[in-house]
């Protein structure tokens, strides 16, 4: 369904007041309009002057719930109605796509080898996950929905069989004992997102007249330090995720498998010159990370991620697959998951202002509001939204916002709801039916 619905509120089929106090206080009153609806507006057309796309996060069928998400026609019937694309929560995480059996931790090897760029050769190991990632794809297709990839490269989610000799990991304590040397872990890793993106690709062109599914991948995620030191000069640039207080750690703690091997950055510009080699060149290539506001309280995020940034951009050519391939990052996602005091408006315009004037597009990526009442959440979400439009298709600058993705769909589901305590996102779900509340119609006012 695309109807421009324009300037239309609730009022033209409900009551939009009563609709807008019962949803600022958490309860449902009768008569209500499903997200459906045609008297509800349509969040990616309401902002379709301001924004490039809208998107929100699913998940294909969460584990805790007998229906699903993505997976049922008439959740995807609301997607498509208020979003342009979809990120997977977690359907597209590498640990997904390895699919190693639960309580198992070592990888199936798959009888394969690989010769990587750097003329190392390696076995590889069995993805499982492509069935699921099939489904995942002709459900977007069968709705017209894109899809942010999310994610290539990450300390966590990530099997720990893949940093380990013989994909079999040796743990002890937080570390792995039988980590591989870096010219291996580079074989993997080229050979990992190789994988992933042809696979990807070979589907599009098999099912979608070869027409993109997956239009932007965030290629590395979380990278970046929260303790991160202001200047980084020296032996002691302490910037990097696991670098700094999280050094040694396991992953669920922090640490990162991919520091404790290459003991630096070079695995970030790997990523991105190995998803520039292999992803096509109109996909769009993403840094994504949190706390991306955070430049105060001893800690210098946004400095780290513009400094990470441009020593990616800025990293020269090399040879991969037979050609010369520079890293490429085309865009900085900044996760937004914000709270009633932190980081505050202002905190967060100053840095959005700083990652745009840099160069770099914006996307945000898992927006939510960690707000203890309806009506704080509404009064957030109209706030932002106000600021955020303005640095959309109008501004003036090189650099703009062109995405905005919002981290799940209903409240009840939402990974910070805390069973109702919190309420972080524009729909609420009653039974297997989900209803517009109080911050959409926020959000919805913020555009006029």
């Amino acid at each position: 369904m695309k109807r421009t619905l324009g300037r239309m509120t609730f009022a033209t089929l409900v009551c939009s007041s009563v609709l807008f106090a019962s949803a600022m206080t958490g309860a449902f009153a009768a008569p209500k309009a499903a997200w459906t609806d045609n008297s509800v507006p349509s969040l990616k057309q309401t902002y379709k002057d301001y924004f490039d796309s809208i998107g929100i996060a699913c998940e294909y069928k969460p584990w805790n719930r007998n229906f699903g998400e993505l997976q049922s026609a008439a959740v995807r019937e609301g997607l498509a109605r208020h979003a342009h694309s979809v990120t997977m929560g977690n359907d597209f995480k590498p640990d997904t796509i390895f699919g190693i059996t639960w309580g198992q931790t070592k990888a199936q090897i798959a009888g394969e080898k690989f010769t990587a760029s750097n003329g190392k050769t390696i076995e590889v190991p069995v993805l499982n996950g492509f069935a699921r990632m099939d489904q995942i794809l002709q459900a977007c297709k069968d709705s017209g929905l894109l899809m942010r990839g999310h994610v290539l490269t990450w300390h966590s989610q990530t099997p720990e069989a893949f940093f380990a000799k013989g994909y079999d990991p040796k743990i002890k304590g937080d570390k792995i004992t039988n980590l591989v040397d870096k010219e291996t872990m580079t074989a993997r890793h080229e050979w990992y997102i190789k994988t992933v993106l042809e696979h990807v690709a070979e589907w599009e062109k098999a099912n979608n007249g070869g027409k993109h599914i997956i239009w932007a991948w965030d290629v590395v995620n979380e990278a970046a330090a929260d303790d991160a030191q202001r200047t980084y000069t020296g032996s002691g640039q302490n910037y990097l995720r696991g670098q700094t207080k999280d050094k040694d750690k396991a992953p669920k703690d922090g640490g990162s498998r991919w520091y404790q091997i290459y003991g630096d950055d070079e695995f970030i510009v790997n990523a991105f010159r190995f998803a520039n080699a292999y992803a096509p060149q109109d996909v769009v290539l993403c840094y994504n990370d949190y706390n991306e506001y955070m430049d105060y309280n001893g800690g210098f995020k946004t400095s780290a991620i513009l400094y990470l940034a441009d020593k990616v951009r800025s990293a020269p050519a090399v040879q991969v697959a037979g050609k010369s391939v520079k890293p490429r990052i085309d865009v900085i996602g900044m996760q937004s998951h914000v709270g009633e005091t932190f980081p505050n408006i202002t905190g967060y315009e100053r840095a959005l202002k700083r990652f745009l004037d840099a160069g770099f597009d914006v996307h945000i990526t898992e927006f939510d509001i960690a707000a203890k009442s309806a009506e704080s959440a509404a009064k957030l979400y109209g706030d932002y939204f106000a600021m955020l439009k303005n640095y959309g298709r109008k501004y003036q600058g090189a650099n703009k916002v062109t995405n905005v993705t919002l981290w799940g769909i209903s409240n009840q589901e939402s990974w910070i709801a805390q069973n109702g305590k919190q309420y972080p996102l524009l729909f609420d779900r009653e039974g297997t039916s989900y209803y517009p509340n109080g911050s959409f119609e926020a959000v919805i006012s913020a555009a006029k």
